[in-house]
């Protein structure tokens, strides 16, 4: 909400600002969530993550396989043990279904903290990039495209696919720098 009114007034005060200079307004919107997902750094970034989180769902399933074999075997087993060894068991199986979900939570927040690390840094260069675009092509102002802030625009004031091509060529080549 208090986002919406920052913009609102700030779209408020340069509507205003404009009628009394008579001065031509440039405004642009550019979807940040596109620009994320459809540029090929974010497409890098999908399969990086992904292919992390392929990994790590390995890694659980072939824990979660040797907990159900010993179950299975102490369940084969439990009419024969003792009632020393059936307690040993038990437990081992319940630290080991512990230890699974220490494992998958510890899991869930790599890879969140490395999401949020990934896309820190491409919108930091978002942002630079839709700055340096701005300033070269008059803009004064561009507003993210968001579900509750902007309801409806023209396809001639959005600039994301600028965006996306300005950001794709920026980061080839700095990788050819590389």
């Amino acid at each position: 909400m208090r986002k919406f009114v920052t913009v609102f007034l700030s779209l408020a005060f340069v509507l205003t600002f404009v009628s009394f200079a008579k001065a031509e307004v440039k405004i642009g919107v550019v979807d940040l969530y596109r620009v994320l997902n459809e540029s090929e750094e974010g497409k890098k970034a999908v399969s990086e993550l992904q292919s992390m989180l392929d990994s790590r769902q390995k890694t659980l399933e072939e824990k979660q396989k040797k907990i159900q074999t010993l179950r299975e075997e102490y369940e084969k087993k439990k009419s024969v043990l003792s009632e020393e060894a059936r307690k040993s068991k038990e437990e081992e199986i319940e630290r080991l279904g512990r230890d699974l979900q220490r494992t998958a939570a510890d899991y869930q927040v790599e890879l969140q903290k490395k999401q949020n690390e990934i896309t820190q840094s491409m919108l930091k260069e978002i942002r630079q990039i839709i700055n340096e675009f701005a300033q070269k092509e008059g803009y004064n102002l561009i507003l993210e495209k968001a579900e509750q802030l902007i309801i409806f625009n023209t396809s001639n004031i959005d600039i994301t696919d600028k965006i996306i091509s300005l950001f794709n060529q920026r980061t080839s080549t700095q990788k050819g720098k590389k």
